[in-house]
């Protein structure tokens, strides 16, 4: 063990820089007089450096460096910085700063800021510190998963599409952690995009293992990299393994973090700790991966139960337990220590503080690691331990910290603390942004905060979100990310052109470096037209139209315009959002689809527009759970299940909707009349006095709404009262779906989401063509879109 002895140590907080227009820069700086400087000294020792600060910048940025130096003697120092990277610049601000300014890049730079420290008696000390430097602008969008889950024994691919702003040299693949039986690469390259796949050949597997790969493109301006994790599972179904360390030690009310190893085939949706028997910890995340806590104050040696129960997807469960034994603290022994990271990461500095604060009777402090840590790793101060962390030759690395405090009288106090941490690749795992298929919007001169999940059980160092893949560029985009959650500000003053756009976040822990795409819908007018939900009708004579025109900052002052995209329709006011279209007898289409068109102009006469699709049938089955009923000729033929068959014997005139649910089948007619039959136990067979319905609407297993032409609702059966109250809240709304607990509407375009009267979502960007249930899951299809999102978990 090294030793420390307290009177002849000072910690000076001061900065390595001087003014210069160069890559490097030096002062001589003295330090502050030492209070013990008469105490015998037997050697020179060279000082040591700790440097803090900002470790992702970007293209011409300007980023704050702090240093910590400490120095036995109280030398003066001197101190020089130096840059990887040519044109940076360094201005010393303040004794405990200094001012790094980066130069305009066009490629992704890693960069090394040297520090080098003399006293002028031993050799000079280099502290390296490392920083990402971005572009203003990633010029590739590479559109890969953050990871992938195969079966062991299985020939998988993986798929890549890229594009970049240019032309694509190479494109090449690294495989960390795991060495393929047979991998091969196919592609697909053109000037400025193109597609990549990785073809592997996976072993069978009793386990689930992981490993991560990384597709490397180079162009002409640099390289761009993604990372994704792979996931390999046994093939006889879905595994869940969870474990704890057989047992840990810690002194009443100190603190202790417990890290499970866990390897899970699917997503992880839960962790519930707990701990028995009473007294319970103070300040306990128990519903956290890591367990933190503050242990409870016990008189005499306790062993306390710990149990970690963790769901994965598919309600998959797994528990493991372990002991925590709290020992009671001395009369005379007040030491403990604290932690600046539960779980930590290669390459972060983590500190241990001790709370002795008098050393006037302290003879000496010994700071000691076991399991072989490298002590040049470490600096030493009387009451805080700085710890560098290596690259770990496991994804998990335990060591504890024993701190010794010796006594002039004779008398020795000790305290001991966990040190865990993760290898650059676990690390990176620990890294989800849990939404990044969200997207937020922009609007010219209006300033938009957009908020994401970013979760990790590892401290993270520096998060910065940046435009990627395109020219764009902003009067503002800035973020902040606190406890889990990433606040994106962005503002545009000129939209110059609308349509997608494309950001990075880049998170970054340690030497573990993340990079997830998101995405946001720009629009360059602040009014915006939508049309309604797409529908189908059987072939009848007239349909009803419910248009928005939606302004962000809540004008109402424009003129709505409907139109078709044939002479089929006449519409009776076409300058009303609430309208009804009359089609013309020489021209009824049959089992065709048409377009109706809702347009109108902004304050700068700008236009806006949304698409309505209605297609037209004489003939179509409608497929519920239990009843398919069958329209031939626009005339319900027959509604028949397994085992019985639903006879509407005074059908409409003019049939316009059947719907199906559950064990329920309604017809609409154009005369606006309902009718409901099936199971006899279901309310939704007890149909109010409607009038004037205009479209059906099947909520639920056992709710059914009505529209009426003047675009208000009327519903009925079990959950018709929970939606009336949804129906309340300001906001026209046009489709309703229910699932289980969760009820979503379509209210002012978006998709809304409820959970007990509590919104738990809300759709961004497009606006929404139809909600629809899909493998469980309330989904929508946006306008103007073949694809499907299925953003919430039911």
């Amino acid at each position: 063990m090294r030793k420390l002895l307290i009177a002849p140590l000072i910690t000076l907080l001061t900065a390595c820089g001087g003014g210069s227009d160069n890559d490097s820069s030096n002062s001589t700086l003295t330090p502050r007089a030492d209070q013990s400087q008469n105490q015998p000294v037997s050697e020179n020792s060279a000082p040591t450096a700790f440097i803090t600060g900002e470790t992702i910048a970007l293209s011409k940025e300007t980023i704050t460096l702090s240093t910590q130096f400490v120095d036995a003697e109280s030398d003066d120092l001197t101190v020089n910085w130096k840059s990887s990277l040519a044109d940076v610049t360094f201005k010393q601000n303040s004794l405990s700063e200094t001012i790094v300014s980066f130069p305009a890049v066009t490629e992704k730079k890693s960069i090394v800021i040297t520090c080098e420290v003399s006293d002028g008696v031993n050799q000079p000390v280099s502290k390296n510190f490392n920083i990402t430097l971005y572009p203003e602008s990633i010029g590739a969008h590479i559109q890969m998963a953050d990871e992938y889950k195969f079966e062991g024994g299985s020939n998988v691919s993986i798929n890549v599409p890229f594009e970049t702003t240019s032309t694509i040299k190479s494109v090449t693949w690294d495989i960390e952690g795991f060495d393929p039986d047979y991998q091969d690469v196919t592609e697909g390259l053109a000037d400025t995009h193109g597609d990549s796949s990785l073809n592997l050949q996976l072993p069978a597997v009793t386990e689930v293992i992981e490993f991560f790969v990384t597709i490397i493109i180079e162009t002409n301006n640099g390289a761009h990299k993604q990372t994704a994790k792979i996931k390999i599972s046994p093939a006889d179904g879905p595994v869940l393994n969870v474990s704890l360390a057989k047992g840990y030690a810690v002194s009443s009310t100190a603190h202790l973090s417990i890290v499970p190893t866990i390897a899970n085939s699917d997503d992880i949706i839960g962790y519930a700790w707990s701990w028995a028997p009473d007294p319970q910890p103070t300040k306990p995340s128990s519903t956290k991966r890591v367990y933190q806590f503050y242990a409870p104050n016990v008189e005499q040696e306790t062993d306390f139960d710990v149990s970690l129960e963790v769901t994965m997807k598919g309600n998959i469960t797994k528990t493991a337990t372990t002991k925590v034994k709290v020992s009671p603290i001395p009369a005379d022994n007040k030491l403990s220590l604290s932690s600046s990271h539960a779980l930590a990461a290669a390459g972060q500095t983590v500190i241990i503080k001790s709370n002795l604060e008098d050393t006037s009777e302290v003879e000496s402090v010994t700071w000691d690691i076991d399991g072989g840590f490298d002590k040049s790793l470490l600096v030493e101060a009387p009451n805080q331990l700085t710890i560098e962390l290596p690259e770990p030759d496991d994804l998990k690395k335990i060591h504890h910290v024993h701190y010794e405090v010796k006594y002039n009288t004779g008398v020795t106090k000790t305290a001991k603390i966990p040190l865990v941490y993760l290898s650059t690749s676990a690390t990176r795992g620990e890294i989800q942004l849990k939404d990044k298929y969200q997207e937020f919007e922009i609007y010219p001169q209006k300033e938009v905060t957009a908020n994401y999940t970013l979760a990790s059980s590892v401290k993270l160092d520096s998060v910065r979100v940046v435009a990627a893949f395109g020219t764009y560029t902003y009067d503002k985009l800035e973020s902040e990310n606190h406890d889990n959650n990433l606040a994106i500000t962005l503002l545009d003053n000129e939209v110059p052109l609308a349509g997608r756009r494309f950001f990075k976040v880049i998170a970054k822990a340690g030497l573990a470096e993340k990079e997830f795409n998101i995405t946001a819908w720009a629009y360059d007018s602040l009014l915006r037209a939508y049309s309604g939900i797409d529908e189908v009708f059987i072939t009848g004579d007239r349909i009803s139209v419910f248009g928005q025109l939606i302004h962000t900052d809540g004008k109402s002052e424009y003129a709505p315009n409907w139109s078709s995209d044939t002479a089929r329709f006449t519409f009776e006011n076409p300058q009303t959002l609430a309208n009804e279209a009359n089609i013309n007898e020489p021209f009824r289409p049959k089992a065709d689809t048409v377009k109706l068109r809702l347009v109108s102009q902004d304050d700068n006469n700008k236009a806006t527009s949304s698409e309505l699709q209605i297609r037209f049938v004489d003939n179509i089955t409608i497929e519920g759970e239990k009843y398919n009923c069958e329209v031939k000729d626009r005339v319900l033929q027959k509604c028949v299940s397994e085992n019985d068959q639903l006879l509407f014997e005074n059908q409409p005139e003019q049939l316009k909707q059947v719907v199906a649910r559950g064990n329920y089948v309604c017809l609409l007619g154009y005369d606006g009349k309902v009718q409901c039959d099936g199971e006899t136990e279901n309310p939704v067979l007890d149909v109010p006095n409607l009038e004037n319905i205009v479209r059906l609407n099947t909520v639920g297993l056992e709710t059914v709404c009505g529209q009426r032409q003047d675009a208000s609702w009327q519903c009925w059966g079990t959950r018709a009262t929970k939606i009336e109250n949804l129906l309340e809240q300001p906001g026209q709304v046009h489709q309703i779906l229910n699932l289980n607990e969760q009820t979503c509407l379509v209210r002012d375009g978006k998709m809304q989401c409820y959970q007990d009267e509590k919104k738990t979502y809300e759709s961004a960007g497009k606006f929404v063509s139809t909600l629809l249930e899909k493998d469980g899951q309330i989904c929508y299809k946006p306008k103007s879109s073949y694809s499907i999102s299925c953003p919430i978990n039911n």
